[in-house]
């Protein structure tokens, strides 16, 4: 593997550094005409063959900017094809090899060792091959609400302030967009003109003089001027916005410079994913391959910042954060079940002891809620030392099992009493009634994504047959899933149909991401009724997008095939929703361009 790695790097030192950030930014930006084009676009896999172009991009601008630039301004080309396919190509070699190794498995191995090796792929991919998926918008949410309280160590460690940090990224955003709206209208500009040149003119040289006379014109500056300046940013704008001590204090934070180094994993420690904006050669203008690269990095560094557990106050940090991130996900609960339901937090079995962090009482059913703020630990290459660490800390107090093992001592304590009597807040006495009439469901929230392993916690979860498996979802897709129940009018019944339908069918449930589920639940009926496993594809354009991106005001057609393919037929106003809600459909999904 490594002598792969250091061919690629060997082709990357030839090729310069605008080039091949260029050709990565160009996968992340949507350019499209109408709502079919903006579906298309806005999914990177139709760009592109690699199996998880967000990562692996960002491994290929590491490995860029990890040598020295040798092109000379030129690119080189490949006697096989394209320069670009061909690094592509080297790259999901490199990752090939090593999902190889997790699969490398001797036929007659024992079921635990095939077992734990795809516990360990699954971690491992989804912590270093996946990504966060999360929108901007929910990122700067998160670091204002997980970190405002302590904005003043964040200035006395590193000289900014939260909304410095903020700022920033909507300066890089801003300028990103102005400079591509600029390259837009220089180019629509030309196309004009050409429009406007007649090709039966009679006076040839003097079309041909009015073409010499725009080219050589401001049309022709402004085209250079625009290209020049695409995914630019100029240091001077940063210190001139921010100041020359803040500014150079966000270059040194977020800047990187091209330079040999030995970084070369995949499962390194990436430069490029520290660092997002990449200096040029004129060492005044910094390349921006996508401002979301810029804002994930600002919050990774605020946070690796403030949870350093040196710091003097990362007791109170801790505790903090973990009321915050508590409070986030019962407001997320409300605003499920609004005031239909009663709800308690800090519930505990006796006065004074261990504390289950909230409790739901809806109709006939008892939520018991655990809510996790620990961090995704890195696994290991080693599939044997890997999935012991993912086990151990899975297990652990602050892990998915763990929260689900908390969450079944209450479930036991309630179901064996005919009244239960608990405290809330350690001595505030209340009690529910009629116990043996409701239904107690586990669910595990964490505020970070933990992949394929709590989407199928089947896979490593330690249970008794009897008991049921939880429902797990992570903070952002847990807000995602709320807009999705929005926009679908959904009510707090159709949700607990999914929760408990989502328990029932653990094991069957084939999938990488609980948003395909919950979409692939709800737009399609024939999911609910099938039997055996049920596999869910990772969605290219996905409900959750077209509700973002309407929100934007951009159109967005959402082609209808979840789990089962079928031929889209038009539906009458008072049928009943294909959806399934036992709604007409001039009462539910009309007017959402998804049936009609």
């Amino acid at each position: 593997m490594e002598t792969k790695i250091n061919k690629l790097k060997a082709k990357l030192q030839k090729i310069g550094t605008r080039d091949l950030l260029g050709m990565i930014g160009i996968h992340f930006i949507t350019f499209a005409n109408n709502a079919k084009e903006v579906a298309e676009q806005s999914d990177i896999f139709n760009k592109t063959n690699l199996m998880s172009p967000q990562k692996q991009y960002a491994y290929l601008a590491g490995l860029l900017m990890s040598t020295n630039d040798e092109s000379n301004g030129q690119i080189i080309r490949d006697e096989d094809g394209g320069i670009f396919e061909q690094l592509e190509s080297d790259v999901q070699e490199i990752t090939n090899e090593y999902l190889k190794n997790f699969l490398d498995i001797d036929h007659n191995s024992e079921k635990n060792v095939v077992k734990r090796n795809l516990i360990s792929m699954e971690a491992f991919t989804s912590y270093f091959d996946t990504g966060i998926l999360r929108y901007p918008e929910q990122t700067i949410t998160l670091i204002r609400e997980l970190y405002s309280d302590f904005d003043s160590e964040l200035e006395s460690l590193t000289g900014l302030i939260i909304e410095d940090y903020i700022a920033f990224y909507q300066l890089v955003c801003d300028i990103f967009e102005e400079n591509m709206s600029a390259s837009t209208y220089a180019v629509n500009n030309i196309k004009n003109f050409l429009n406007s040149l007649n090709p039966y003119a009679v006076d040839v040289e003097r079309e041909f003089e009015r073409m010499m006379t725009f080219a050589q014109g401001m049309a022709g500056a402004n085209l250079q001027d625009a290209m020049d300046n695409l995914n630019v940013i100029k240091s001077s704008k940063i210190k001139e916005m921010f100041g020359k001590e803040k500014g150079e204090i966000l270059l040194n934070i977020l800047g990187l410079y091209r330079k040999e180094t030995d970084f070369l994993y995949y499962n390194g420690k990436n430069p490029f994913a520290d660092h997002p904006l990449c200096w040029l050669e004129d060492e005044k203008s910094l390349f921006i391959v996508h401002p979301q690269f810029v804002l994930n990095a600002a919050y990774n560094y605020i946070t690796e910042i403030l949870e350093n557990p040196k710091n003097k106050f990362a007791d109170r940090y801790k505790k903090v954060k973990a009321e915050i991130v508590e409070k986030l996900f019962l407001n997320l609960l409300k605003d499920i079940f609004g005031e239909q339901a009663k709800y308690y937090t800090s519930v505990c079995e006796e006065r004074g002891t261990k504390e289950h962090d909230i409790l739901i009482e809806y109709k006939d059913y008892i939520l018991i809620v655990e809510v996790k703020a620990s961090k995704v630990r890195e696994p290991f290459f080693n599939p044997e030392k890997g999935y012991k660490r993912i086990r151990d800390h899975f297990n652990s107090d602050s892990g998915i099992g763990g929260a689900y093992e908390q969450a079944i001592i209450l479930k036991r304590f309630i179901e064996a009493k005919d009244d239960a009597v608990l405290y809330e807040n350690k001595n505030k006495k209340f009690m529910i009634q009629n116990v043996a009439a409701k239904r107690i469901i586990p669910i595990v929230l964490t505020l970070n994504q933990f992949g394929g392993l709590a989407v199928n916690t089947s896979l490593i979860l330690e249970k008794e047959d009897s008991q049921p498996y939880p429902w797990v979802c992570n903070w952002h897709d847990f807000e995602n899933i709320i807009e999705i129940l929005r926009y679908l009018n959904k009510e707090p019944d159709d949700f607990m149909d999914y929760v408990i339908w989502r328990s029932e069918n653990h094991q069957n449930i084939l999938a990488s991401d609980e948003l395909d589920v919950v979409e692939g639940y709800f737009m399609d009926s024939h999911t609910r009724e099938q039997n055996g496993a049920i596999y869910f594809p990772a969605n290219g354009p996905s409900l959750i997008d077209k509700i973002y991106f309407e929100k934007h005001g951009i159109p967005y057609e959402y082609p209808v095939a979840t789990t089962n393919v079928r031929k889209k037929k038009k539906v009458g106003r008072n049928e009943q929703c294909p959806c399934g809600s036992g709604k007409k459909f001039k009462k539910c999904c009309i007017g959402k361009g998804i049936y009609d």
